[in-house]
């Protein structure tokens, strides 16, 4: 198992999530194979961003707290269930969201994702914040805990870094 992964889920888990809903991304590999083997987090494959965030949305309402992971594109993808669903009903998810196209990634096809994704989430109302590296991985705990406090998404850009380690 990933050391990189394994802090992040002890994070995640100090923050109170007991449930992962989450889609593969080459970047999430190690983390998610950490939550699956993690006892103490339900996790749950889905095949679109949006069925991850109603999944997720549905362990609020029972009063779960709930992280999707998934790449930024799904975070562009699920923009209109997280306005019309997640702000309307007050629902806090955290989204770990793997941060394709910034200069890291070296694929023509991520770069746009890089460019409008913080955007697009500040704009339909989601609380966005930048995970460069271990030294911000307090947000792993706190945005859980941001989210159930302002009762809506909070989402979490994460680097190659952030996400696999230095050097990766």
């Amino acid at each position: 198992m990933s050391e990189r992964a394994e802090q992040i889920v002890s994070r995640l888990s100090a923050g109170g999530v007991e449930l992962a809903a989450y889609l593969p991304d080459s970047w999430l590999t190690p983390l998610i194979d950490r939550v699956i083997a993690e006892p103490r987090i339900t996790h749950v494959r889905v095949s679109r961003e949006d069925d991850a965030m109603a999944v997720a949305g549905g362990a609020a309402l029972m009063g779960k707290r709930a992280a999707v992971l998934c790449q930024n594109a799904g975070v562009l993808l699920s923009a209109n269930v997280l306005a019309a669903f997640a702000l309307h009903h007050q629902l806090p998810l955290l989204i770990v969201a793997a941060a394709r196209g910034g200069a890291e990634d070296g694929f023509f096809y991520q770069m746009y994702k890089g460019q409008v994704t913080a955007g697009v989430a500040d704009a339909i109302g989601l609380s966005v914040h930048r995970v460069d590296g271990p030294a911000d991985d307090w947000l792993f705990e706190r945005a859980s805990e941001q989210a159930w406090l302002q009762r809506r998404p909070t989402v979490l850009l994460c680097s190659r870094d952030a996400l696999l380690g230095a050097g990766s």
